[in-house]
Parts: C-alpha cells; sequence; structure tokens
C-alpha cells in the first residue's frame, strides 16, 4: 500500500448523528412549509405563520418548537406575540434547494411527475 495515499476518514458517530437528526426535522411537510414561508416572509408571528398554512395554532407552535430545539429557526418576543425568523437563510435555503434538485433529477425520468416537479419548484424558488 502507497504510504502517501490519503486514507478517507470515517465521519464521527456524533456528526453522523446529528446530521441524521436534521434530516429527521426535515423531513416533515409542514415544518419545510414553515421553513419556505420564513424564508419568503423573513419575519413571521405564529398568527401569521399559522393564517398562511391554515392549521391550528397548536400545531404549528409544536413544528416551531422542534425546529428551534434544532436551531432552525430564532425566536423574538414582541410584547405578547412570538415572531419566528430562521437562523441561517443562506444556507438552509441551499439544503432546501439541493433536495429539490435532487429530487428533480430522480424525477427526470418520467416527465409526468417532472411536470409536477417543476411547478412545486417554481413555487418555491
Amino acid at each position: 500500500m502507497n504510504p502517501k495515499k490519503k486514507t478517507l476518514n470515517k465521519a464521527p458517530d456524533e456528526q453522523i448523528n446529528s446530521v441524521s437528526n436534521l434530516f429527521s426535522t426535515l423531513s416533515h411537510p409542514l415544518r419545510l412549509k414553515i421553513l419556505w414561508l420564513l424564508k419568503k416572509k423573513r419575519t413571521l408571528s405564529v398568527n401569521q405563520i399559522q393564517a398562511e398554512l391554515k392549521t391550528s395554532q397548536s400545531n404549528i407552535s409544536q413544528h416551531l418548537s422542534l425546529l428551534k430545539a434544532n436551531k432552525l429557526v430564532v425566536e423574538e418576543r414582541r410584547g405578547k406575540e412570538v415572531f419566528y425568523s430562521l437562523t441561517a437563510t443562506k444556507k438552509i435555503s441551499k439544503v432546501l434547494i439541493s433536495a429539490l434538485h435532487l429530487i428533480g433529477y430522480q424525477l427526470a425520468v418520467n416527465s409526468e411527475l417532472l411536470s409536477t416537479y417543476s411547478e412545486i419548484f417554481s413555487y418555491w424558488a
């Protein structure tokens, strides 16, 4: 074996677990919708998010709590209202856009599904 040849380093378990937790958090459609909404609007209250997504306040609050625990959103209290925004807008956007591109690539073999993907992508991009 060539001693100068680089060997691949294994990712530490802690990093793998962190990535797994991130993907788990991003795996729920409502949480993704909240992230996209915050990407577009920058800062929204729970009530504004609820109105946009047409679901219960408690449901929105539960998902926001998980997003906050995973450091994807931050909250700011203004009087009695709590407003949320993305922690790292550009980085989160890149992850979500990359996921959409990957899905588009996978669907490209099926033109019927590709047209649906194109509509979804144009909405979120």
